[in-house]
C-alpha cells in the first residue's frame, strides 16, 4: 500500500467513511498517518482482578462468564456481565449498550480499562472501555493510548484502529540518508510513525514527533525555495513605471494622513513594482492598521501603467466589502470595477484599467483574465495554496503578475522571517491616530449575570450588536475538557438570558452558503447577538458590532484573542471585549496583558516567552501553513530545518528520496 493511495484502500474504509475523513483533511494513507494524537491516555497499569485498588485506573484481561440485559422500572437499560481471571471474579455494568450481549458472548476474552466502583460491595467496573483481544493484542485499553481529534460520524476508537491497519500495510519509504539522521537526531521514518501513534513508552513520543516535525518543516522550506526559484524564472515580469505625482495626489486625497509604517511599506511595494522580477510580498498588520489603503495605492500604480488588477478574498461577503472600499478610495480615477462570479465573462474585463474583485474560487480561471499586473490576496488561511496556484497558472505565461498578500495574523517577526523566508516581508506596526483601542476586561464566572445585564442594556439602549465566541462547536466528550464552552450549548443558554433579542449561530460545520447567510444577517442588523466559534475571526467589517464576549478565554493564545477582539469597535463607537475565565492565577496574569497591550505582534511575542514553543494561537493550529505535526512557534526547529533545506537545495543528486517527495508535493499543489 503506497502512502499516496486513497484511504479507501485501507480495509474497512468505504465511500461514506472516505467522505467523513475528507472533513478533517484526510484523503490519502499518508494523510491518515500524519494525523497525530493531541494527547495520550496512560493505561499502562495492567493487573489482575485481585490486585485492583480504589481510585486507580487499571486494565484487566478477563473472560466473560455471563452477560445479560436488564431493563429497570425507571426505563434504564443496563448490560451486566460477570467476568473472571485466575484470581477472582468481578461485575461489569454498561448503560444503553444492549448490543454488547451479542458482541461479548460467554467465553470471550476481553480487556477492560476502568476504576473500581466504590459504591459496590463487590469488585465492579461501571462503563469501562473494552475490547475483544485477538491473539492477546490490545489497541484501545492497554498501554499508551493515542487520542485524536475527531469529526461527527468518526470516533477516536475507529480512527485508532484504521491507523493501526495503515501502519501494518503501508510501504513507508525512508526520506533521509544516515548522515542527515545522525546529524539531526532523527529516527527511521517508519519507526517515527509507529512511535507517534502507538509508543511502547512515553519517552519514545518526543523523538518520533521531532522526526516527523523535522520532515514537515524541511519540506515546507524546500517547497518555498522551489516556488521562489520558479517565480524568479519569470524574468519578463511586468515592470511598472510608477507615477510618483499620482501616488502623492492619491495620498493627499485621503481623509486622513498615512502612518509612517504605511508610508514605509508603500515605498517597499513601489520598489518591487519597478523591478523586473515580479513582486512576491507579504504585508502583516493588525486589524485596522490600514493594509487595504496601501494595497489600493499599489493597484492604482498598476492601473495607471495600463494593467488590470485582481483582489481575492476568502468569502463573497468580504469581496463585496472590498468592492465598496476600493470604489470609495479610487472614485476619481475612472477605474472599471468587476465583481467576479462563476459566470463572469472574461470579455467584460478585457479592457485595461479594471480591478477584478472575487473569492479564492476564481483562482482556476486566472488565465482567462488578461494583462494582470498585480494580484492582491486578502487574509491568511489558504495563503500557501493560493501562492502555489498563482505561480502555476502563470508559470508558462509570457509575463508574471506581481503578488501582494495581506494578513492580520499577529506572528512574532522572528518566526515570520524564518518560516516565510521565500517572501519579502513588510510589517505595518503602527495604528492610525485616533483609533480607539478596544476596552478589554477579564471577568470571572461569578460575575456572568452582571455582565449579561450590562450587555443587554447596551444592545437595547444603543442598538449595538454583540458577538459571543466559544472554543468548541459541541460539548467535548473528554472529562478534562467538559468545562470548555461549546457554541451550540451556549446558544441555547443565551436565548434564555436574551429573550427579547434576535440571536444567530455560526460555526464551522455550516456550509459556505449558510455561513454567508448568517454573517449577512448580522451585517444587516437582523441579528442582535451572534453566538459563534472562532470562525468569526476571518470576517467582515461590522461597524455596529461593539461588544465581543470570549468564553473559556484561557483556551486561546493572546494572538488569537487579539484578533478576535479586532472584530468589534470598527466604527465610531467604543469597542468592548469581555474575557470569561475560571482559570488559575498563571493564566489570569497572562490574559491581563490584553487589558493594557493592543499590539498584536507584541502580544504574540509575550505568549511565546510565557508558554514557550507551543500553540500560541489557541485550541487549533493557526497560521498560513497547515502544520500537522510541527509547531509554528518552535523557532529552533524552524531554523534547524531551514539550514538543512539550504544545504539540500541545488544538491538533490545526493538526496533522491527527498527530491522525489518534493516533486510529488509540487505536482499535487499544481493540480
Amino acid at each position: 500500500m503506497h502512502l499516496s493511495e486513497s484511504v479507501s484502500t485501507i480495509p474497512g474504509i468505504g465511500r461514506a467513511y472516505t467522505k467523513l475523513l475528507e472533513k478533517i483533511d484526510i484523503k490519502t494513507v499518508e494523510d491518515l498517518l500524519y494525523y497525530v494524537p493531541f494527547r495520550y491516555d496512560d493505561n499502562t497499569n495492567v493487573c489482575r482482578i485481585s490486585d485492583l485498588t480504589a481510585n486507580t485506573q487499571a486494565t484487566v484481561t478477563v473472560k466473560v462468564s455471563d452477560i445479560n440485559n436488564i431493563f429497570t422500572r425507571g426505563g434504564k437499560r443496563l448490560t451486566k456481565a460477570r467476568v473472571e481471571d485466575e484470581t477472582g471474579q468481578m461485575d461489569v455494568i454498561w448503560f444503553n449498550q444492549t448490543y454488547l450481549k451479542k458482541s461479548l458472548k460467554p467465553g470471550t476474552v476481553i480487556s477492560l480499562n476502568g476504576q473500581l466502583d466504590q459504591k459496590s460491595t463487590r469488585p465492579q467496573f461501571v462503563s469501562p472501555n473494552w475490547e475483544i483481544l485477538y491473539n492477546g493484542e490490545s489497541t484501545h485499553t492497554r498501554g499508551i493510548i493515542p487520542v485524536y481529534n475527531t469529526t461527527e460520524g468518526i470516533s477516536a476508537r475507529w480512527l485508532r484502529a484504521k491507523i493501526k491497519l495503515a501502519l501494518k500495510y503501508a510501504d513507508i519509504k525512508e526520506l533521509f540518508d544516515n548522515e542527515i539522521k545522525r546529524g539531526y537526531g532523527l529516527l527511521n521514518r517508519a519507526e517515527a510513525m509507529r512511535n507517534i501513534h502507538f509508543p511502547e513508552s512515553f519517552n519514545k513520543i518526543e523523538p518520533a514527533r521531532h522526526t516527523l516535525a523535522f520532515e514537515e518543516l524541511l519540506l515546507i522550506h524546500l517547497t518555498g525555495m522551489s516556488l521562489k526559484s520558479k517565480w524568479h524564472e519569470h524574468v519578463n515580469g511586468y515592470v511598472i513605471e510608477v507615477d510618483t505625482n499620482l501616488i502623492t495626489a492619491f495620498i493627499k486625497s485621503l481623509p486622513y494622513k498615512l502612518t509612517n509604517a504605511q508610508t514605509r511599506v508603500l515605498g517597499e511595494i513601489v520598489q518591487d513594482l519597478k523591478a523586473e522580477i515580479p513582486m512576491n510580498r507579504l504585508i502583516q498588520g493588525d486589524v485596522g492598521s490600514g493594509k487595504t489603503v496601501v494595497a489600493a495605492a499599489a493597484m492604482l500604480c498598476a492601473i495607471n501603467a495600463g494593467h488590470n488588477c485582481i483582489i481575492l478574498a476568502p468569502t463573497q461577503i468580504l469581496a463585496n466589502q472590498h468592492l465598496e472600499t476600493l470604489q470609495k478610495f479610487l472614485k476619481p480615477y475612472n477605474i472599471n470595477f468587476v465583481l467576479a462570479t462563476g459566470k463572469t465573462s472574461s470579455e467584460k474585463i478585457s479592457d485595461a484599467k479594471t480591478i477584478i474583485i472575487g473569492t479564492h474560487a476564481i483562482l482556476h480561471r486566472l488565465k482567462n483574465f488578461t494583462n494582470i499586473g498585480l494580484i492582491v490576496i486578502d487574509e491568511q488561511h489558504k495563503f500557501g495554496v493560493l501562492q502555489r496556484s498563482i505561480v502555476t497558472d502563470y508559470y508558462t505565461s509570457q509575463f508574471a503578475p506581481n503578488l501582494l498578500t495581506m494578513t492580520a495574523t499577529p506572528i512574532p517577526r522572528s518566526i515570520a522571517l524564518v518560516l516565510y523566508g521565500d517572501l519579502d516581508l513588510s510589517v505595518i506596526d503602527e495604528m492610525p491616530p485616533g483609533r480607539i483601542p478596544v476596552k478589554t476586561w477579564l471577568v470571572e464566572e461569578n460575575r456572568r449575570t452582571s455582565a449579561y445585564k450590562w450587555i443587554k442594556g447596551q444592545v437595547e439602549k444603543l442598538k449595538t450588536q454583540a458577538i459571543i465566541v466559544c472554543p468548541f462547536i459541541d460539548q467535548s466528550q473528554y472529562e478534562d475538557l467538559k468545562n470548555v464552552k461549546a457554541a451550540k450549548d451556549e446558544y441555547e443558554k443565551v436565548k434564555k438570558h436574551f429573550s427579547k433579542q434576535k440571536l444567530g449561530l455560526l460555526h464551522g460545520r455550516l456550509s459556505s452558503i449558510e455561513k454567508e447567510e448568517v454573517i449577512d444577517k448580522f451585517v444587516k442588523q437582523k441579528i442582535d447577538i451572534l453566538v459563534t466559534t472562532p470562525v468569526i475571526e476571518v470576517g467582515v467589517d461590522i461597524p455596529n458590532a461593539n461588544i465581543i464576549v470570549i468564553e473559556t478565554s484561557e483556551r486561546f493564545g493572546l494572538a488569537s484573542l487579539h484578533q478576535l477582539r479586532g472584530r468589534v469597535g470598527r466604527g465610531k463607537d467604543q469597542g468592548y471585549c469581555i474575557l470569561f475565565t475560571s482559570s488559575n492565577d498563571a493564566n489570569l496574569s497572562r490574559l491581563k496583558y490584553l487589558e493594557k497591550i493592543h499590539n498584536g505582534s507584541r502580544l504574540a511575542e509575550i505568549d511565546l516567552k510565557i508558554r514557550g514553543p507551543g500553540n500560541i494561537y489557541g485550541t487549533q493550529q493557526h497560521g498560513f501553513m497547515s502544520l500537522r505535526v510541527a509547531d509554528i512557534t518552535d523557532t529552533n526547529l524552524i531554523k534547524l530545518t531551514k539550514g538543512c533545506a539550504v544545504s539540500i537545495f541545488g544538491n538533490f543528486e545526493k538526496h533522491h528520496a527527498i527530491k522525489e517527495k518534493l516533486d510529488k508535493i509540487m505536482i499535487i499543489n499544481n493540480d
